[in-house]
């Protein structure tokens, strides 16, 4: 979701000094790696934490309008349909410059994946469990990359996926009536039409312990834990909450939600 500053304010917590809320748009974090996407043109483009495998070298990106955080490297869509990375490139992940007509761009630890206008999913990096393996993918509508894993929202609501490790072909794979999806590290969520919530993969800190969730209009999902925002403007979390978040009963007059390894962010909307 985009930062709408005449609208909204944004509640969270983990935003480094240098970032003001007020000036950012959207944000992609992963275990060693944050990067915002700012007002502006050039250079709009943020890092902070890691610079160990050229992570920076966002300085001459422009018309950048999305931003995507894996484990080395970060991946941007261009407004002209195009996709920049920079960062470890150990796997081809950052192997995008020929790329053209994305509308959606998600990062993995070590792969990259695009979606086409045309429905179809393109993905580079690191394919030890198959992730890039979305040849033959279509109709499309949205992606998400976890850990070693890619999957994507078909326009019929079902959910393609590739496996989340080498001893596991998920569930996800069965969903049917789903609206949105989200990626965390290795846990897959799904929201339904009727507001309701499956998961699929690892539950080791409760992250997919929502079977008693109703009434969610927007999912997100972290490393290790999964919110989501209800219909009354309320928002729900569960999983692992050693950096507090999971600490979300207090929000109210919630417009939309967000997550990122182990930080979750709400979008309020002003009075």
């Amino acid at each position: 979701m985009f930062l709408d500053h005449e609208k909204y304010d944004l509640m969270g917590v983990g935003l480094p000094a240098l970032i003001r809320p007020d000036e950012f748009l959207s944000f992609s974090e992963s275990e060693y790696i944050m990067a915002f996407l700012r007002k502006g043109g050039l250079g709009n483009v943020v890092v902070a934490n890691l610079d160990s495998y050229g992570t920076r070298g966002t300085g001459k990106w422009y018309g950048v309008t999305a931003v995507s955080a894996g484990a080395f490297h970060i991946a941007g869509l261009l407004k002209d349909g195009g996709v920049v990375a920079t960062g470890s490139n150990n796997f081809g992940q950052c192997d995008t410059k020929d790329w053209e007509d994305m509308i959606g761009v998600a990062a993995g630890s070590l792969h990259t994946v695009g979606l086409c206008k045309d429905g179809t999913v393109k993905a580079v990096g690191f394919n030890e469990f198959e992730e890039c393996n979305t040849d033959d993918w279509q109709n499309v509508i949205a992606i998400g990359a976890g850990t070693f894993y890619t999957m994507a929202l078909c326009k019929d609501g079902k959910v393609l996926t590739t496996m989340l490790d080498e001893n596991d072909q998920p569930e996800a794979a069965s969903w049917k009536d789903i609206k949105a999806i989200a990626a965390g590290g290795h846990h897959m969520v799904g929201l339904k039409q009727e507001g309701t919530l499956v998961t699929a993969g690892g539950n080791k800190c409760g992250q997919c312990n929502v079977e008693n969730w109703k009434d969610v209009k927007a999912i997100a999902a972290g490393e290790q834990h999964t919110i989501g925002l209800r219909i009354d403007g309320t928002v729900v979390a569960t999983g692992n909450n050693e950096s507090g978040q999971c600490n979300v009963s207090s929000w109210k007059n919630v417009a939309g939600v967000a997550a990122a390894n182990n930080m979750s962010y709400a979008y309020i909307r002003k009075e």
